[in-house]
């Protein structure tokens, strides 16, 4: 059996699990936000907004049904079946979900103008401080350490790739940047994420401050930082498992490497699904009746996420130069995106992008 037969079953997986998480993104957002469109909060539970998800989901099932038919049937002849099979599942989820919110503009409504401020300054320390933080960092440094000690057993010729036949076609010498690269590339992802935790706990606006709508939104933020530090430990162990391949012959275990994001992505799904964006679909009491608490009783308006439809390109960024926020509740989907009407934002993503160039420069050093 080959790697990419071998290759077949985990993209099942992930096309199933991307399935269903797909089916639940419309009901996944707060209340009175539908396929990104601001609406009175009972509008999603009535006829015309029960048929418009139908029709999402129909199309979110044929577009994975045919793609897990393209993994199954082709993915152990070519490799680029398995990843036009996820190819064919977003776009065409995308472009239902774009001709849904179309049929969703004409019922929006404008959002409650009001926000919502702490007196109190907001806690931005991590969970668990930093010393939770040092441990994917004393992980790759254990590596490091490791390897220093075993550098005379390292070869002075060993490979770093492997064919779908489990043969390697790429070699490293016994070099600085060869033996640490992967340490080093993984630190950097691991500081990112770090980052990315801060960044959410310091520059996000709440949408909701004080009752349980606000407790809810707070353990809801906490525990996509936590996702993020996870995702910090899964990256330390991925890598440092990496950087120890020239002490041991052969392809890594690919099950494991594959398994190990797999299970961790499916605890995370079940994690988000379960409280919903903002925490909307926590047991928090009337706060998240879909009929009552979003509206703001002042004004009569829906709450959604205080933000105006017209900063929303397509549903999907959110670009408003004038709000000091740099990160916003998604509209579709969980979690938070970035306001690319910020400087830093783009600052972001532009860190983001270069890590992949960094980590392809270090391993082509290494050859």
């Amino acid at each position: 059996m080959n790697a990419l037969t071998t290759m077949v079953l985990p993209f099942a997986v992930i096309v199933v699990l991307l399935g269903g998480l797909l089916l639940w993104l419309p009901r996944l957002t707060r209340p009175d936000i539908y396929f990104a469109v601001t609406v009175p909060p009972d509008f999603r539970d009535s006829v015309e907004g029960r048929a418009i998800l139908g029709r999402y989901r129909i199309l979110a099932v044929v577009c994975s049904v045919v793609a897990l038919g393209f993994v199954l049937l082709a993915g152990a002849r070519w490799p680029l079946a398995l990843v036009g099979a996820l190819v064919i599942q977003e776009c065409g989820s995308l472009g239902g979900y774009l001709s849904c919110r179309r049929r969703v503009m004409p019922h929006a409504v404008e959002p409650v103008a009001i926000r919502e401020a702490p007196l109190a300054a907001r806690s931005t320390r991590l969970p668990g401080g930093w010393k939770l933080q040092a441990g994917p960092f004393i992980l790759l440094g254990a590596a490091a350490l490791y390897l220093n000690q075993r550098w005379a057993d390292i070869p002075a010729r060993f490979p770093i790739h492997w064919n779908l036949d489990n043969q390697p076609n790429g070699w490293a010498f016994r070099t600085s940047a060869s033996v640490y690269g992967p340490l080093v590339v993984g630190a950097l992802v691991c500081l990112m994420m770090a980052g990315l935790a801060y960044a959410l706990l310091r520059w996000t606006r709440p949408v909701r401050i004080g009752g349980a709508g606000g407790e809810a939104e707070s353990h809801f933020r906490r525990t996509v930082v936590l996702v993020l530090v996870s995702t910090e430990y899964l990256m330390g162990i991925m890598f440092a498992g990496l950087s120890l391949l020239p002490l041991k012959p052969g392809p890594p275990p690919i099950a494991a490497t594959i398994a190990l994001p797999l299970v961790f992505a499916a605890i995370v799904i079940a994690v988000v699904v379960r409280q919903g964006q903002g925490g909307s679909r926590r047991a928090s009491g009337a706060a998240y009746d879909c009929r009552t608490a979003p509206v703001d009783h002042q004004t009569a308006r829906p709450v959604g996420d205080r933000t105006a439809d017209r900063y929303w390109k397509a549903g999907l960024f959110y670009v408003n130069p004038d709000d000091p926020a740099l990160f916003i509740e998604k509209r579709f989907g969980v979690g938070y995106t970035m306001n690319f009407g910020r400087p830093a934002s783009w600052v972001i993503l532009g860190a983001i992008v270069l890590l992949p160039v960094i980590t392809m420069l270090v391993f082509a050093v290494a050859k």
